[in-house]
């Protein structure tokens, strides 16, 4: 009889956490950091992260349902409300997720929708400020 010996990798697996590098649009929007000045601007930006919120929450439904049509809508509404709250990023990744509708590619819309829901989530945790701030 043969004596088989197994050898077994014993490497560890790399895991990736993606994350985006804060700028200087997303630091615009906490409201820590207003003047008395600005806080006329407050409700307005208030606003828009509660829409912006909003089409964060039913991103992954409108893609998970295969509803390509609801997506690219909501994809160009996120491009307006980033504008107008100077997001300039967050607006760039929604018109890639619109232009990645338009060119059938799934694999390029998943992952660019998920790189959009990672600069949302981060602008909108970086609005609502420090729990200890709170």
């Amino acid at each position: 009889m043969m004596n088989q010996q197994h050898s077994r990798n014993t490497q560890a697996i790399a895991r990736l956490i993606p994350q985006e590098i804060s700028g200087p649009d997303v630091h615009a929007l906490s409201p820590f950091g207003l003047t008395d000045n600005d806080l006329g601007q407050s409700e307005r930006i208030c606003a828009g992260l509660e829409e912006l919120s909003r089409h964060l929450k039913r991103l992954d439904n409108d893609y998970q349902s295969g509803d390509s049509a609801r997506l690219e809508q909501r994809a160009r509404s996120i491009v307006m409300l980033a504008d107008q709250l100077g997001l300039r990023r967050v607006g760039q990744v929604a018109a890639d997720v619109v232009y990645c509708i338009d060119d059938p590619n799934e694999v390029a819309l998943a992952a660019t929708l998920s790189r959009l829901m990672r600069l949302m989530t981060q602008a909108l945790d970086h609005a609502a400020g420090p729990v200890t701030a709170f």
